[in-house]
Formats: C-alpha cells, sequence, structure tokens
C-alpha cells in the first residue's frame, strides 16, 4: 500500500508507461506502521519512457518489501500501446515480471517449540506474475483500470510452500481517476480517487485532494476508508524535479499500537522541458 501511487503509476498500472512524454525515474521509500515489530518496510524504483514515435511505452519497475520475518524482491517489465486522440491519449498495458521470496520461518515466536512446520527457512521462492490496465489522460483529467497481480500465490504450512491460488476473490481490480479544476491564475484543485475491490474485505477507497500553488507547491489530504487519514506535501524546485513527503495517520484497531506511516518520493525527468500552457498534473 501506497499513498504517492499518481506520480509512481507503475506500481498500480502498467498502461501508465510512458504517459508523462519523457523518460521518468521515480524513487519511493515508505516505512509502514512505524513503532509496531515486523511493520513492512518498502522501496521502489520505476523508470519509463515513451518509445517508437509515442506510441509505445516501455517501464521498469524494482522493489523490495520486507514484513515480519519474510522480504520480496521483485523485477517487472511494463509495455504500452498508446492512441493519441485530438485531446488526449488511450493507453493499453501489460506487464511480465517474477518476485524471490526468502522467509526466517524459524524465528518466528512457537506455541509448540518443536512444530516441523517452521523448522526450515524459505531462502529462494521464484513466483512469476503478471498485470494489465487501461489508462486514459487528458490534459485536465485521467482514469484508469488495472489489476496489478493476475497471479495470486498463497503459502501453505506443511505442505509443498507456496502455490497458485486458484480463488478469483484474491485478485484486486483497481480504479483511479482525477480532475483538474483551476480556481485562480496560481492556484488549482485536484481531486482523485483510487477504489480497489476484493471479495473478502470489499471496497477500499482513497479519497484524495490537492491544492497546487503555482504548479511548484502541492499540498495535500487524502482519506482511506477504514484506514487512516493521510497529509502529503510535494514540492517542484524544478520543472524536472518532484520531491514529495507523506503521513498516514491510522484510524483502524492497529493503530494504537503504531506511530503512522511515512513515505517518501524523488522524481526525475530528463530532458523534459515543461511547457507553461500544459504542465502536467498526474
Amino acid at each position: 500500500m501506497t499513498s504517492q501511487y499518481l506520480f509512481n503509476g507503475l506500481v498500480i498500472n502498467p498502461a501508465y508507461a510512458g504517459s508523462r512524454d519523457a523518460l521518468a525515474a521515480n524513487l519511493t521509500y515508505r516505512h509502514q506502521w512505524v513503532g509496531f515489530d515486523g511493520a513492512p518496510v518498502t522501496q521502489m524504483l520505476s523508470v519509463h519512457a515513451p518509445m517508437g514515435r509515442r506510441k509505445l511505452g516501455l517501464g521498469l519497475l524494482v522493489y523490495n518489501d520486507r514484513i515480519g520475518v519474510s522480504q520480496e524482491t521483485g523485477l517487472f517489465s511494463n509495455y504500452a500501446y498508446r492512441i493519441r486522440f485530438r485531446k488526449g491519449k488511450l493507453a493499453f498495458g501489460i506487464g511480465a515480471g517474477f518476485t524471490m521470496l526468502r522467509s526466517q520461518w524459524s524465528s518466528v515466536a512457537l506455541q509448540q517449540s518443536n512444530d516441523q512446520s517452521f523448522a526450515a527457512d524459505t531462502r529462494s521462492a521464484f513466483r512469476p506474475n503478471f498485470s494489465s490496465g487501461v489508462f486514459y489522460h487528458h490534459k485536465k483529467w485521467f482514469a484508469g483500470i488495472s489489476t496489478p497481480f493476475l497471479i495470486l500465490h498463497r503459502y501453505t504450512v506443511g505442505n509443498e510452500g507456496w502455490n497458485i491460488s486458484q480463488s478469483k476473490g484474491d485478485l484486486q481490480p483497481m480504479v483511479t481517476g482525477g480532475y483538474v479544476f483551476e480556481l485562480t491564475r496560481d492556484a488549482k484543485l485536484k481531486p482523485s480517487t483510487l477504489i480497489r475491490y476484493r471479495t473478502s474485505n470489499g471496497v477500499q477507497a482513497d479519497i484524495s485532494t490537492n491544492l497546487i500553488l503555482k504548479d511548484r507547491i502541492w499540498v495535500g489530504a487524502s482519506y482511506r476508508t477504514g484506514d487512516a487519514f493521510i497529509a502529503s506535501l510535494e514540492v517542484l524546485p524544478t520543472a524536472q524535479w518532484r520531491i514529495g513527503y507523506a503521513y498516514d495517520l491510522g484510524l483502524s484497531r492497529l493503530a494504537a499500537y503504531h506511530q503512522g506511516s511515512h513515505g517518501i518520493m524523488v522524481q526525475y525527468e530528463f530532458g523534459y522541458r515543461i511547457r507553461v500552457k500544459d504542465p502536467r498534473y498526474f
């Protein structure tokens, strides 16, 4: 889970590849539930650019995710085919890659110390995966639908370890969208949302808004249903650099056991020259 998905779009939608119309690199670090033993810590690097006279988009996503006794490293390539319209662009994307999982099961605190199911560690479980999505963006608004993981894996204790889940309820389709309203010459308002669905958990939504000042400073607030309030700040010192910070104030039953979640993002666009009449807001 990340609160800065709009500018690291490959995390949720492969069709985002090339949408910045520049070679863009994004580095994100997230520490979730600070102070909670074994809480998730994630690092993500995405690089993407338009290719083939901007009809194609290529991207690469690398991430490292640690939670509890498990550490997962993933590498995914992303491909998007882009169709230009008079006022916008429509992209169809697919992604393919793999993850490597390592788990120190022997370090788990057990009620039965001789439980053989946790006697051996998982050293390098290889798991392939795929993603798909559609993304449309206009100068003032965007919309997308995606499934970040098409293959679900489950761990069966005492059996063959990781296997492919046959439950369609494990898939988590996502819908995103947003619009930019011009309040004054120097101020704009950009509400947006991300809606995800899973059979076991139902619908969860991020409802967000950003106040954009002189296209240089973004002040944001979000509400993630049943989970957190989020405050964010992004600064664009130049047209190529974007630096952001997000803080999640937990609202779930876990809130009493942690001090919130922190996210830091740095983005750089190579060779990009922003046009005054057509800046990019997503």
